[in-house]
Formats: C-alpha cells, sequence, structure tokens
C-alpha cells in the first residue's frame, strides 16, 4: 500500500495539470448551463416578468430539462450540405473555446513543503543545496535553476537516513505560459473558422451572409482588442497573465486597489466592448440577426450540432469575462481581505503575495475570480437585453473610424507615459504613475471629442425623405426629416 500511495502521490506531483483540467473544464461546461438560466432569468427582470419557474424549485432544474430536450430531439441534416464540414464546425467552435481557458489564472499559487526520504541517492556527507535531487513535481528553483533543496542526516546512527525537504508549488492554473496573454488571442481568433466553416456548409444563402459577417466583423474588432492589450502589457512587461493579476494585488495610497480598471478606465471599455464584438453578442450578433438573416449561420442546425454553438457562445463568453477580469480587476484580488490574520499567516513572501501554504486561500481566491467573472457576464446579458441590435454598416463604422485609431492612440499614450515615467518594466505601477496613466486617458478623451468635431462626418443612411403630398407631411418627424 505504500508503493501504491508513493505512485499515486508522485503521479500526482508531476502532472497535477491534469487534475485541474478535469476540474476546471467540468465546472465551465456545467456552468455554461446555468449561465443559459441566468440568462433567462435577467430577461424577465429588465421585461418585469417572471421567468423560468416551472422545473425544479425557482426553476433551476431548467437547464437540466433544455439538455434532454436538445438530446431527444431529430438531428437533421438537410440535403446538399457538406456532411463532414457540417459536423465538424460547431465541435471546431467549441473546442477552441474550451482550450483557451488553460492560461487563465484563478487562484495564485499553492506552496507545499515535503520531507522525502532519500537515502542513497545523495551523498549526505557532500549534500549540499545545489545538489540535484530525483523527485518528481513542481520544484521551486533559484536564479541559477537548482532546486531549493535542504538535504540533511538523520540524527539516529542506527537509521542512517538522508532526508530532503523540497518545496512544490501548484498553480491554480491548467497551464502556465509566460505568453498567456498572447496564447488567448491566438486560440480565440481560431472560433471564427467554426463560423465560417458552418456557414458555409449549410449550402444556404442565410447562413452563408452569416457566416461572411462574422469573419468581417471578428477581423474589425480583433484589432482594437489586441491594442488594448498591448496597452495593459506595456505596463508590465510581461505576456504573462499570472505575473500580471500578481501586480495588481498592492493598493495606491494604502486603500486603493492598484487594479488597472483605475489607471486605464478607456482601454477597460475599448476592451469590453470588443469582446462583446468577438463574443457575437447583442448589440453585435449580426451573424445571426434574427430579422434578415433567420438564424444566420446556425439556421440549419439542430439538436445537439445547435447547442454546440450555443454553449460555445457562452463559454466565450466565460472565458473574455476571466482575461477581463484578470487584466483590469485584479484577478483573484479581493480589497483588504489580506488583511485578515489567517491570510496574513498563510503568505510566503511578501513580494509575491500570489504564493500562499493555504489550500483554503487559493480556494477562496478561485471563489472571487469565479464572482468578478459572473459580474461581467451579468453586464453581458445586461447589455443585450438592453440595447438595439446595430445596422452592420454601423458595426463596421464604429471599429474601423472609433475603436482602432482610439486604440492606437491609447497604445502611444501608454508607451509615453511609462517612457518618461523612470519606473523598471518588472516593478508594480506606483500611485503616481497610475494619476499619470489616468490624467493620460481622460486627456486623450477630451482631445478626441475635439478632434472629431474637425473630422468629415460619416455618411447618412436610409434617412428619412419627405414625400410631396404625403398625408404624413405635417407630422413633427417628417417636419424635422424635411429640414
Amino acid at each position: 500500500m505504500a508503493e501504491i500511495a508513493d505512485f499515486v502521490w508522485n503521479f500526482i506531483c508531476q502532472h497535477p495539470w491534469i487534475f485541474l483540467a478535469l476540474a476546471f473544464h467540468g465546472a465551465v461546461t456545467g456552468g455554461v448551463a446555468y449561465l443559459i438560466l441566468l440568462e433567462r432569468k435577467t430577461a424577465s427582470w429588465v421585461q418585469d416578468r417572471i421567468g423560468p419557474n416551472r422545473v425544479g424549485p425557482m426553476g433551476l432544474l431548467q437547464p437540466i430539462a433544455d439538455g434532454i430536450k436538445f438530446i431527444l430531439k431529430e438531428d437533421y441534416r438537410p440535403k446538399g450540405v457538406d456532411r463532414v464540414l457540417f459536423s465538424v464546425a460547431p465541435m471546431a467552435m467549441i473546442v477552441v473555446i474550451i482550450v483557451s481557458i488553460a492560461v487563465i489564472p484563478f487562484g495564485g499559487e499553492h506552496q507545499v513543503t515535503r520531507t522525502v526520504d532519500v537515502t542513497g541517492k545523495v551523498d549526505p556527507v557532500a549534500a549540499a543545496i545545489d545538489q540535484t535531487v530525483p523527485v518528481n513535481g513542481n520544484v521551486v528553483r533559484d536564479e541559477l535553476g537548482r532546486p531549493l533543496v535542504t538535504v540533511k542526516k538523520s540524527p539516529t546512527a542506527r537509521q542512517a537516513k538522508t532526508l530532503a525537504t523540497i518545496t512544490y508549488r501548484y498553480p491554480f492554473q491548467i497551464a502556465k505560459l509566460n505568453i498567456g496573454v498572447l496564447f488567448i488571442i491566438a486560440v480565440l481568433s481560431l472560433a471564427v473558422y467554426g463560423v465560417v466553416l458552418g456557414g458555409w456548409a449549410s449550402n444556404n444563402k442565410y447562413s452563408f451572409l452569416g457566416g461572411l459577417r462574422a469573419t468581417a466583423q471578428m477581423i474589425s474588432y480583433e484589432i482594437p482588442m489586441g491594442l488594448t492589450l498591448l496597452a495593459i502589457v506595456l505596463m508590465f512587461g510581461t505576456l504573462d497573465l499570472g505575473e500580471i493579476v500578481e501586480k495588481q494585488a498592492h493598493y495606491w495610497g494604502g486603500i486603493v486597489p492598484a487594479w488597472n480598471v483605475f489607471a486605464q478606465p478607456i482601454t477597460f471599455l475599448l476592451f469590453l466592448t470588443c469582446i462583446h464584438a468577438e463574443a457575437n453578442r447583442a448589440p453585435f450578433d449580426m451573424a445571426e440577426a434574427e430579422q434578415e438573416l433567420v438564424g444566420g449561420y446556425h439556421t440549419e442546425y439542430s439538436a445537439m450540432r445547435f447547442a454546440l454553438f450555443f454553449l460555445a457562445e457562452y463559454a466565450g463568453m466565460i472565458t473574455t469575462s476571466a482575461v477581463c477580469v484578470a487584466l483590469f480587476f485584479g484577478g483573484w484580488h479581493l480589497p483588504y481581505l489580506e488583511w485578515l490574520p489567517f491570510f496574513q499567516n498563510s503568505q510566503v513572501d511578501k513580494l509575491h503575495p500570489g504564493i500562499t501554504d493555504s489550500f483554503i486561500v487559493c480556494l477562496i481566491r478561485a471563489g472571487v475570480f469565479l464572482g468578478k467573472t459572473t459580474a461581467i457576464i451579468f453586464i453581458f446579458m445586461w447589455v443585450r437585453w438592453s440595447l438595439p441590435r446595430f445596422r452592420f454598416d454601423q458595426l463596421m463604422m464604429l471599429a474601423w473610424r472609433a475603436l482602432i485609431p482610439l486604440s492606437l492612440a491609447l497604445v502611444l499614450v501608454t508607451a509615453i507615459v511609462m517612457y518618461f515615467a523612470g519606473e523598471q518594466y518588472n516593478m508594480q505601477v506606483g500611485s503616481k504613475l497610475a494619476l499619470e496613466l489616468l490624467a493620460a486617458n481622460i486627456g486623450l478623451i477630451v482631445l478626441t471629442g475635439i478632434i472629431s468635431k474637425w473630422l468629415p462626418a460619416a455618411p447618412l443612411t436610409n434617412r428619412k425623405i419627405a414625400i410631396p403630398g404625403s398625408r404624413y407631411m405635417n407630422t413633427p418627424v417628417a417636419a424635422g426629416a424635411a429640414v
């Protein structure tokens, strides 16, 4: 039994990401079902009605009923479709969205210290800190790459054991990449292939138009989204999401949380707008506009194929909302919570607040991250049931005439402020630098308002035209149109 226990422990130490992936992806896919319930409840609140309340207490079993309905419905495939691409499109979309979740840091790092019997594996006489001990796991290493191990001989001569104290660190993150921001942008950009393949394979002109719209929209809005991410990367000099979150876990003036949303509010608003467009959510849902395209790229889909498109949309909301929380709202950091004695005692390194020796603290941080992500998702739903859908020309005009120039200017302003601030990239953003960035954001908006007065106006389309002899000529609307 001891050998089995050691094998299981070593396997967990060597492959902790497997268990994190199973737990996190299971939570996401299960949570997507209840996000649909939250969507319907939000719609009922906005429209002053009750919403789902029949299946289970307060309608909590409604997602299960919806899932059973999708499974039992006829899986209809029209004649003339591309049989392979028709099935590959929804699968490609859901896989891409789920893979992008892997690099999101949702709880800091858990540090564990173990004492291992290394008798016969090291020389107890020449035991030193730089001696390599053959153990598995995420062993903490120093600047030269040497494992931080303490090897000592047992005081009992009869036992003659050599023990090594090894420190492991397990990030609450499926894959800890130092290019996490770049990875998410690259993977999320592949989601458009699922939409395009679905529209093309359906052999339907409405589906094809929906795929074309989605392509133009995603390409257009990926540009300002990437530029807003670049503005945050310039502040910290890293693409590691975990490091960006950790450098927000302090305070300006000892009171204000050092979250990027307070230093770069315009960047946050631009990013929030872009992730709405990337997720094909209203008012940017032109790829599936029911009044024009019946259902867009998923018009011909039914049963579980349609459900995969549906689930991919909500999983995309989770991913983009989690990235927004990590970049602008401090990730797992909850203000003033670490001042409690329990959290202070669990802190391992003052310079790295994300590292803790308490598993409970990591779970609390994961709960904080989940709460912030849910708040951003609620904004998605609130906007959907509050704003009307754009026309497609208005949607393109917003990207190319407003968001892209403004995001370019934000990157330029951020680079200038960081250059003249004289602070190193590996340091936390101080209160002085935060005020300079905030002033730059406000100044840029004022300058944009002034410049916009001198720019040529956008072409007017769908204008109301006065018709001579019409009985509606005397109405206020017609009078205003005539002017």
